[in-house]
């Protein structure tokens, strides 16, 4: 690696430099600053520019301790550069794109999720055993070269950039169920690899919660489906990484539900909108907005927040209140209470939040809810984000799959009060019952600073329902 140097680093606009690299263009700004490509003296490159919060020293060190290590899977450290105002470029070889562009291209099959799999884990499996954690697991940190090859960009850089002071071994286990996560949501899998994925992505006491084992597990498991295994330390050139396969063409015929199933799908929805998160309570500090979660949702332990809910068969007020917030087994967790019960069609409609868990993740929250978790909302909140969450055994429903995508930020007035960065989320939800007939849903959910939900607009089974934040105690 080239040896650091002290040079003004500023945003592209035109012909601007980095050193001896131009930056031919910006790729994307998140939590850990600006992308952009870029060319040097031997090439295209990657360049991460990022600003720490105060002394940059420790995130040099991490850049140094990183530049030793070499592993097929995490991307080789070129150069870094710092400027005097403290500003840091981390240069890299060039992706060709993404592992977020390419899910955004089409999902993946077994056969190239399972590869895929081996080589991320073993990834995060050498950055733990040099005591580091990636701290900012997903799909946009997954690069792909030109080859195929998949590879973790910007490791250990947002515990450095941060300054955290959570616990290494819980950094390093959060890495392990993001990642978990990650790889369940990238398309189909077979009910052999789901069974080793699920368990750690939903946080089930006992799981795996360390990359090497779970690498493990997870060739095990492709064994015995005869998948593709790379052996573990090898440059594993993935061809379904590079373009999604062609889809045949093909006619969605529209299910509609007997009466008497509506209003369990609604329930469903209802429960995915209803997601408000008493994390603020948990994490002390007062960091930028867009990069803490914890800043949409209720701020306080007896926190009470008044909904009006309207639609499909309903017109009735709730209110949910932050009922308790305390560590257990080192993870901060909070309770919520929703009084009173309502009725939908002679069954009860559960919010899924009256004694739900909720627990703060490494950039995400996720929420436990009958059948399974929830991720409410997923770092980096830019437009385009997606995740997709699966639960089970919803009352007589047989699953419920999620899919949430970050449509972008906006000002809301609602109870009274004018609130600014709140964030909008696309929900789409497939609800299949026992009985195999399925439901589409979909809607829009707004989180605004401090309350979290503070709108929702839902369709299922052709029927509206709007939720309004009305009163804020």
């Amino acid at each position: 690696m080239a040896q650091r140097k002290s040079t003004p680093i500023a945003p592209a606009s035109g012909d601007e430099r980095v050193g001896p690299y131009a930056l031919a263009g910006l790729l994307r700004r998140d939590r850990l600053g600006e992308v952009y490509a870029g060319e040097g003296p031997d090439g295209t490159v990657r360049v991460r520019i990022a600003t720490p919060r105060d002394d940059p020293a420790p995130i040099t060190a991490v850049l140094d301790q990183l530049a030793q290590l070499s592993h097929p899977a995490l991307a080789p450290l070129l150069d870094q550069l710092v400027d005097p105002d403290g500003r840091i470029a981390v240069v890299t070889p060039a992706d060709r794109w993404t592992l977020a562009d390419r899910r955004r291209a089409g999902r993946l099959d077994a056969s190239t999720v399972g590869p895929l799999g081996c080589v991320l884990l073993d990834g995060l499996a050498e950055l733990h055993a040099a005591g580091l954690a990636h701290g900012a697991v997903s799909a946009t940190e997954v690069g792909i070269d030109a080859e195929g090859a998949p590879r973790w960009e910007d490791a250990a850089l947002l515990p450095a950039l941060s300054g955290s002071r959570t616990d290494p071994a819980l950094r390093r286990a959060a890495d392990v169920a993001d990642c978990a996560s990650l790889l369940r949501d990238l398309g189909s899998l077979p009910p052999e690899l789901e069974a080793v994925l699920d368990p750690v992505a939903s946080g089930v006491p006992g799981a795996i919660e360390e990359a090497a084992p779970l690498a493990v597990a997870w060739r095990e498991a492709l064994e015995s489906l005869e998948l593709p295994v790379p052996p573990p330390g090898v440059r594993a050139r993935i061809p379904g990484l590079l373009a999604p396969p062609p889809r045949p063409a093909s006619r969605l015929r529209a299910r509609t539900l007997p009466a008497w199933a509506r209003p369990v799908a609604i329930v469903a929805l209802v429960a995915a909108a209803l997601a408000v998160v008493p994390v603020a309570a948990l994490t002390p500090g007062g960091a930028p907005l867009a990069d803490r979660i914890d800043a949409y949702a209720p701020p306080r332990k007896g926190m009470e927040l008044t909904y009006h809910l309207r639609g499909s068969g309903l017109d009735a007020t709730v209110t949910l209140r932050v009922s308790d917030v305390r560590t257990i087994a080192g993870e901060l967790t909070a309770s919520l209470e929703v009084t009173p019960p309502l009725q939908s069609g002679g069954a009860t409609l559960p919010l899924g939040l009256g004694g739900s868990t909720i627990r703060v993740g490494a950039g995400s929250i996720v929420r436990t809810a009958s059948g399974g978790s929830v991720r409410d909302l997923l770092l980096p909140l830019a437009p385009g984000q997606s995740w997709h969450d699966r639960r089970t055994g919803v009352i007589t429903v047989q699953t419920v799959d999620e899919q949430r995508t970050v449509l972008g930020p906006l000002s809301l007035s609602t109870a009274g009060r004018r609130f600014d960065r709140c964030v909008a989320v696309a929900l789409a939800s497939t609800t299949r019952l026992a009985s195999s007939e399925t439901l589409s849903g979909s809607g829009t959910l707004w989180y605004c600073p401090g309350v979290g939900l503070a709108r929702a607009h839902l369709v299922a089974s052709g029927q509206p329902l709007d939720i309004e934040l009305t009163a804020v105690r």
